[in-house]
């Protein structure tokens, strides 16, 4: 078994990748765990995490927002250093929760959404966070909307619970291989990991 240290933006982030890593079959062990609050103080761990990942593999995690593709956004966090071995930088386009939203069925189920109110290509939304908060506060039952969404007036946003709430559907509903089709930068994500686990094994 190898041990690996995951580093992602929040609690949510985090629980996608315990279900990645979860696929290798027990080849790969969570040791050390990194999840500071957004992507700012992830950039400011990056160094620490680039000395690291030479000895212990580097599973990180972070969302494309607004920047236009995965490399420019990989390139504007390292400079001009080179990418270190045992680092394994992957980016969610544009959002994790487009990756949720990929698992239609399952999603549709767990938020009680109608299936065909989900988006076929969740990758392709500007926000899918927005996304996903918009269609809980349309059409979910008070209770889950409740820990999801807080509206103060200026539209629908992040609740106190969402990530805990969130972080039970990926363990308990997510069907990866079903959200791989919607959700490419999933699939390589999963590939990436698959590789990792095998080269060391």
């Amino acid at each position: 078994m190898i041990s690996v240290c995951t580093a992602v933006e929040d609690r949510l982030s985090a629980a996608v990748l315990e279900r990645l890593i979860g696929e290798a079959r027990g080849r790969l062990r969570i040791d050390i765990e990194i999840t500071p609050s957004g992507s700012g103080k992830l950039i400011k761990k990056l160094p620490e995490l680039m000395r690291l990942a030479p000895n212990v593999p580097v599973l990180l995690l972070t969302d494309l927002d607004r920047k236009e593709c995965a490399p420019s956004l990989i390139g504007e966090w390292l400079g001009q250093q080179a990418m270190p071995d045992g680092l394994l930088f992957r980016v969610a386009v544009r959002e994790i929760e487009a990756w949720l939203l990929a698992d239609k069925q399952n999603f549709a189920s767990f938020a009680h959404i109608p299936f065909a109110k989900l988006p076929e290509a969740p990758e392709g939304l500007d926000d899918p966070k927005q996304t996903l908060l918009n269609l809980v506060k349309r059409h979910s039952p008070t209770s889950l909307k409740r820990d999801l969404v807080a509206d103060h007036g200026h539209g629908p946003r992040q609740g106190l619970a969402y990530n805990e709430r969130l972080s039970q559907f990926v363990h308990g509903c997510w069907d990866l291989e079903e959200a791989s089709m919607r959700a490419d930068s999933l699939a390589r994500t999963r590939r990436r990991i698959g590789e990792l686990a095998s080269a060391r094994c």
